[in-house]
């Protein structure tokens, strides 16, 4: 009976799929957006994780634009798809710490991006935006 659990449990071990977990790190900034106007990203400090099965992400981006201090915060629950490159889902902007569009539906994308290249975020009006460069990544 014991040999029958072990083929059954090495059986169900390798029939399930590998979860793919993946963190990008940055303090380089691109760009903010702000009513539909970019301007130049400093101060940045972001950490975007997420995994495609189940469906998991989290997502933080802070930066500072033209005096001021932005939080982009991806509403946990709200996350409506999630792939090895791009995370849909409601987000929280803050301008200086008073909150500008609540669970603005957006997706940050290029989350495939080697160190050094860019990524994106844009809501789905396009009037709010932040990007930045990969400066870490994990995929695991």
């Amino acid at each position: 009976m014991n040999a029958f659990r072990s083929v059954a449990a090495a059986a169900l071990l390798l029939s399930t799929p590998a979860l793919a977990w993946h963190t990008i790190t940055s303090n380089r900034g691109l760009y903010i957006g702000d009513n539909g106007v970019t301007s130049p990203a400093t101060g940045v400090d972001m950490t975007i994780t997420w995994n495609e099965s189940p469906v998991f992400a989290s997502a933080s981006f802070k930066g500072i634009a033209n005096g001021n201090s932005y939080d982009f915060e991806l509403v946990g629950s709200s996350v409506s798809s999630v792939t090895s490159s791009s995370i849909n889902g409601l987000w929280n902007i803050t301008r200086n710490g008073a909150l500008i569009c609540a669970g603005c539906s957006g997706m940050a994308y290029g989350l495939d991006a080697p160190v050094n290249y860019g990524i994106k975020f844009y809501d789905s009006t396009y009037q709010f935006h932040f990007s930045a460069f990969v400066v870490t990544r994990q995929d695991y």
